[in-house]
């Protein structure tokens, strides 16, 4: 596994126990989330190189995941309210084949590192408020 799936466990346990962001603080998809697909994800996933079907520009990505039934596992791309039924966090944190999926632990470019744990977990955070398209 790339990353412990303790990062986003950790993400959704503060903010089920209340020590998440005032609804002022909500995460906003376009302010804080497309930015990190932006720069770690759309080189793959884009207009003519939509790896496993997934586009995540700017005008498609809202509907490429939120609610859309992932092609490598049984879970939704992105179920809102609930990270640990969003494929997308599995990808993220290596353990997609503990859910049944199949392919690579994501982002899958020449980095010497995976996706930042901060930015995993501000993308469980904005998975466990909704997934709100803001």
């Amino acid at each position: 596994m790339r990353q412990s799936s303790s990062i986003a466990s950790a993400a959704l346990a503060v903010i089920v126990l209340g020590g998440g962001a005032a609804a002022a603080d909500q995460v906003s998809f376009s302010a804080q989330i497309q930015p990190i697909f932006d720069q770690n994800c759309v080189v793959c996933h884009a207009k003519g190189a939509e790896s496993g079907g997934l586009n995540l520009t700017k005008r498609k990505v809202y509907k490429s995941l939120v609610g859309t039934k992932s092609t490598e596992a049984p879970l939704n791309r992105v179920e809102p309210g609930d990270p640990a039924k969003s494929y997308l966090i599995h990808k993220l944190d290596g353990s997609y084949k503990a859910v049944g999926g199949t392919g690579d632990p994501m982002p899958k470019m020449d980095i010497p590192h995976p996706l930042a744990a901060s930015d995993i977990a501000l993308i469980t955070q904005w998975i466990a408020e909704g997934a709100p398209n803001n």
